[in-house]
């Protein structure tokens, strides 16, 4: 959907700014739509994570998402309470969660009370956000156009789509409960009955939560049978109406990583922030093609090359310091919101509808000198970064959970990737800790290991980043006039961005006078 309050800055009038001399907001400056394809990235990101520790918080916070997706669906234009066939499978799904609220209440059994998943936690402020966004500017939809009735259509179908993964991770970590539970059994001497449907590791007492998580699941996959694909081709995309919105986004993003990592940081923060680098790495190297295509930069057979290492060494950092995150972790909001606003900014650039652009449409959009430009120093800027995220790794009494960090230890040692203990096979993790689901301190395996993805990490990048100073344009902050000639910079690419706001900050963050920005 095309709402969009942007943000207001405080006692900006008429003056145009530096990109650099803008202040920062805290304020969610996302639209609809890309409210929703977050929460369609994150659930595919919990699908990829999750294990059998997790299948308690994930079920505890099931139900709060699906109500936030009901209240959601509910203020979109054009819908007719009880009328509309459409509405039907989200008031089936509601009401099947409903239950399973009902059931968790004063449960003493599994899973019993505990922490919510933190990454459905934020899937569902984000869906209140969006409705909250919808009610204020709804009405002024025209939903009676055929542009505007197939967005809608589509924001339906991300809803759903994202309830569908989301019902789906929490099947797959019940099932890896199970089967932790018969892992653990059997290495205990102790016989267990196979569940006889689903799959043998649907063993109670997981065994009732599969049935129950199968029903919700199947319902969001009846609403996405056969128009999927369809759905979603007539989203709306924005228009990239704000040349230095990445460069806004990737400065915010600097200056919270920063902030995060002066303070005794909890290893769930260090797993975004490491991602969200190999994020930027990955769309680095598409408006570096883009750029090429247009002709704002120089091609370079090195540059490319140099960045894909730096998003693999970063991305194999994120997956150790996954193994460290207990379950139910929390994340900081100012370091989610910043890394949630990079994301946005750069499919802004990047995508089309549901699809990757190609680089010849990528160079057609405005923007593309500022974003290539903002997008070279923030590879620049992950080098710094690098080192300081690898000093994380020699705090003094670090923990992870039992079972992760055993199945990390045993797995290094056998891939080679650390040295091969003199005493051969090596149980590194009392068993008693994995069934107790303790904290442990680092094994010695993951230790090493995670050094020596962190050195690779700071190689990487610092390689990147010395390639990207080469092609970056020398001279000049953004906004200002650059060097005309300047190293890996053709002159016609170069250009004064400026930025004016005409609105005042308003004060709550439900406010909503948006301003307006434009490039000149």
């Amino acid at each position: 959907m095309a709402t969009d309050p942007r943000p207001a800055y405080a006692d900006i009038e008429e003056e145009l700014f530096d990109i650099n001399h803008i202040p920062a907001t805290t304020r969610d400056v996302r639209s609809v739509g890309e409210m929703l394809f977050d929460v369609d990235y994150q659930a595919r990101q919990l699908l990829m994570d999750v294990d059998g520790d997790d299948a308690g918080p994930l079920l505890r916070s099931w139900p709060t998402m699906v109500a936030a997706a009901e209240n959601l669906w509910a203020s979109l234009p054009s819908r007719r309470p009880g009328v509309d066939d459409r509405d039907r499978p989200i008031t089936s799904l509601s009401a099947q969660a409903s239950t399973i609220q009902s059931s968790l209440t004063g449960r003493r059994a599994w899973p019993g009370q505990g922490p919510t998943n933190p990454r459905i936690d934020q899937m569902t402020q984000t869906l209140l956000s969006a409705a909250a966004l919808v009610r204020r500017y709804g009405a002024e939809v025209p939903h009676e156009q055929t542009e505007a009735h197939r967005d809608l259509e589509a924001a339906r179908t991300r809803i759903m789509h994202g309830l569908y993964l989301t019902a789906h991770a929490v099947n797959v970590a019940l099932h890896d409960n199970g089967r932790d539970r018969v892992t653990d059994a059997r290495d205990s001497g102790r016989r267990v009955q196979l569940a006889q449907h689903h799959s043998p590791y649907a063993i109670a007492p997981a065994g009732v939560w599969v049935d129950r998580m199968s029903a919700c699941e199947n319902t969001a996959r009846s609403y996405l049978t056969d128009g999927f694909a369809q759905a979603l081709a007539g989203e709306a995309m924005r228009p990239v109406d704000a040349p230095v919105r990445l460069a806004q986004a990737l400065a915010s993003w600097d200056i919270q990583s920063h902030r995060a990592l002066a303070r005794d940081l909890e290893p769930s923060n260090i797993v975004l922030i490491t991602r969200t680098q190999g994020l930027i790495a990955g769309a680095s190297m598409v408006l570096v093609e883009a750029a090429a295509t247009a002709g704002i930069l120089e091609p370079s057979d090195r540059l490319v090359p140099a960045i894909a290492e730096a998003g693999r060494s970063w991305n194999n950092l994120a997956s150790r310091w996954g193994d460290l995150a207990p379950p139910g972790a929390r994340l900081e909001d100012p370091l989610a919101r910043a890394a949630a606003e990079v994301r946005a900014a750069y499919r802004q650039i990047t995508h089309a509808t549901t699809t990757l652009a190609s680089p010849q449409v990528i160079a057609t959009r405005p923007g593309l000198p500022q974003a290539t430009m903002a997008t070279l120093r923030a590879i620049e800027a992950g080098s710094e970064i690098a080192h300081v995220v690898v000093e994380k790794a020699d705090v003094p009494n670090l923990v992870g959970p039992a079972r992760a960090l055993s199945r990390r230890a045993h797995n290094d040692v056998e891939a080679g990737l650390v040295t091969t203990p003199a005493m051969g096979d090596v149980v590194w993790v009392p068993p008693a800790h994995i069934l107790a689901k303790r904290l442990v301190p680092l094994p010695p395996p993951v230790t090493e290991a995670l050094r020596s993805a962190g050195d690779a990490t700071t190689e990487a990048s610092s390689t990147a980043s010395a390639i990207a100073t080469i092609h970056s344009p020398g001279g000049g902050a953004v906004g200002g006039e650059a060097v005309s000639g300047s190293a890996g910079w053709p002159a016609k690419g170069k250009a004064i961005v400026q930025a004016r706001s005409h609105a005042k900050d308003p004060g709550p963050a439900t406010s909503s006078a948006p301003s307006r920005r434009r490039a000149r």
